[in-house]
């Protein structure tokens, strides 16, 4: 899987007062109608049970120069409180949406599927928006990349 270059995401949950975030490169668009995306989440995360039981996820893309923050919700910047000092909002299911993001997908669950030691979630878009211009963080080999400038959007 190294050789399949990925958007990197930032999905966040919410289940009643408590939430959440991960890095996630599985992601990816089901259907235009009605509009629903899939997420796979590790199955015993804390992620995937908060998940389970709020029923709501959003997922963030970040921008080329977003890497750190993609190392911090990865777990790999220790920090307590992987949103603290980050700007967020909500939008309709109350999942984060991380405001500093090139965009975002607010999504309730549609359904849940075994998926080895993960759990792909269908997420039915309740909310989208665009947050800001910009190019997305990409992930290939496993490295961060972005498009090259000027030669038809090819990796650097």
């Amino acid at each position: 899987m190294r050789r399949w270059a990925s958007t990197v995401t930032v999905v966040t949950m919410r289940a009643d007062d408590q939430i959440h975030g991960l890095t996630a490169t599985a992601f990816t668009s089901v259907s235009m109608n009605p509009p629903l995306v899939l997420v796979c989440i590790q199955n015993d995360s804390r992620s995937e049970a908060l998940l389970r039981r709020g029923r709501c996820f959003a997922v963030n893309f970040l921008t080329e120069d977003q890497a750190a923050l993609s190392e911090r919700f990865a777990g790999r910047i220790p920090i307590a409180d992987r949103f603290e000092g980050l700007a967020c909002r909500m939008a309709v299911t109350g999942a984060p949406i991380l405001e500093d993001a090139l965009a975002y997908l607010d999504c309730t669950v549609a359904g849940a599927y075994w998926g080895g030691d993960h759990t792909i979630y269908l997420g039915l878009v309740e909310d989208a928006g665009i947050l800001r211009d910009g190019s997305p963080l990409l992930y290939f080999q496993g490295h961060y990349r972005r498009l090259a400038p000027g030669n038809g959007g090819g990796l650097l």
